[in-house]
């Protein structure tokens, strides 16, 4: 844990679990109130209310896990700013209910994740891995890489219309793909203006050639990937998680990609990260896992940092913040 000195009698600023390095965009953002920024992991609950308990203001990276018994020990705090898109890591319900506001970051790296969601999908369509592995091994030519489909006409469904969804849709419909979408809380309005078919979850699994998620983590969307779901999949249908690990039924993924249920799947998130070095996943040719870096640029993570401190700055000075959790 590292404390950095007082300018002045400022108030205390926990910066926790956020891995960004040195905190010199919220040591920026955040100097008009004279802040102590202090600095730690949190990994778990005691080293976390440590960390925490005096400070007026935390912003939360991926690692910390702030459960109602952590939020309870939190004796100054007037918000919790989340350095991210999920909020899945803070019970929202307890925080409310001890009047502290919940915020987050849910306009920054859009591009980032929908760009890596579609380098997947290219990485697939194009067969990329055969075929530098046949020019490695001396070979040249298609024989090794037959069939591959064009992506034109091909259909994408995706799960989840949100920021990132939408801009993945609509990349995809620049490469001429077909797009189907799931999104319960999205009005036809949406679809309508993203080209893409509004279809129920059924639809989604048995029309789709590459299926991407973008869905928040909540009860109903943990294990929204399981058996029954891969086994009406194509054959040769693509699965692409650049958002929730717990999206999928891991050990259903595998199953699957080993009985050849679906041709491949590639993945930024899983459940436990980092995974461990047997993770049933890992050691599977046709299954390609990216270290959660699909959200980063260095813009897009100086975006982020500074969203986060400003909304601490905000209410601690009195204001509404602007990236409230509703």
């Amino acid at each position: 844990m590292v404390l950095s000195p007082p300018a002045k009698d400022g108030p205390l600023i926990a910066v926790a679990g956020t891995r960004f390095g040195p905190p010199t965009v919220e040591e920026e953002i955040l100097s008009p109130l004279g802040s102590r920024l202090r600095l730690g992991m949190g990994a778990d609950a005691e080293s976390l209310v440590e960390l925490c308990a005096e400070a007026e203001g935390v912003i939360i990276g991926s690692i910390p896990t702030f459960t109602a018994e952590v939020i309870a020990q939190l004796k100054r705090c007037r918000i919790l700013a989340r350095g991210g898109v999920g909020v899945d890591n803070v019970d929202l319900e307890a925080a409310r209910a001890k009047g502290i506001p919940v915020t987050y970051v849910p306009d920054y790296c859009v591009d980032e994740v929908s760009d890596h969601a579609m380098a997947l999908i290219l990485y697939f369509a194009r067969k990329l891995e055969q075929g530098i592995a046949e020019v490695e091994k001396g070979g040249w030519g298609i024989a090794a890489l037959r069939p591959i489909a064009p992506l034109r006409g091909a259909t994408l469904g995706v799960v989840g219309i949100g920021r990132i969804g939408a801009a993945l849709a609509g990349k995809a419909r620049a490469f001429g793909m077909r797009v189907v979408a799931h999104d319960p809380f999205a009005p036809e309005s949406v679809f309508e203006e993203l080209g893409a078919k509004n279809a129920a979850l059924s639809q989604i699994w048995e029309e789709s050639d590459y299926v991407s998620l973008h869905a928040p983590l909540t009860p109903e969307t943990r294990g929204i990937v399981n058996a029954e779901a891969l086994d009406r999949m194509k054959t040769d249908a693509v699965l692409i998680n650049v958002a929730r690990g717990e999206l999928v039924d891991e050990h259903a993924l595998a199953d699957a990609l080993k009985r050849n249920a679906i041709r491949g799947a590639g993945l930024d998130v899983l459940e436990v990260e980092p995974p461990g070095p047997n993770h049933p996943l890992l050691a599977l040719p046709n299954c390609r896992v990216t270290p959660h870096s699909a959200w980063y640029s260095t813009a897009a993570l100086e975006d982020m940092r500074r969203k986060a401190a400003t909304d601490v700055l905000r209410v601690l000075q009195g204001e509404e913040p602007r990236y409230p959790v509703k």
